[in-house]
């Protein structure tokens, strides 16, 4: 079930990736049950904010950077 709901989680962010970037931009988001449940500029803080909220569905969530600027590498 957890699988699952990642996924649909996953689409739920890449439908809305435009959206989202716009509203959380330069931010890190943590996406459950198809809703953005904490965000911010730091990871850590993301993190316990949606620990707070979710518990141990934390860890099936999606956590995702929306970064603003574009990025190379030259590998």
């Amino acid at each position: 079930m957890a699988l699952k709901e990642f996924r649909e989680d996953k689409q739920y962010l890449d439908a809305d990736y435009e959206r989202l970037k716009t509203e959380h931009a330069n931010e890190f988001v943590v996406i459950h049950s198809k809703q953005v449940v904490a965000s911010g500029a730091n990871l850590e803080t993301v993190l316990s904010e949606a620990r707070e909220k979710i518990g141990d569905n934390l860890k099936h969530s999606v956590v995702e950077y929306l970064g603003t600027r574009k990025v190379e590498m030259v590998v």
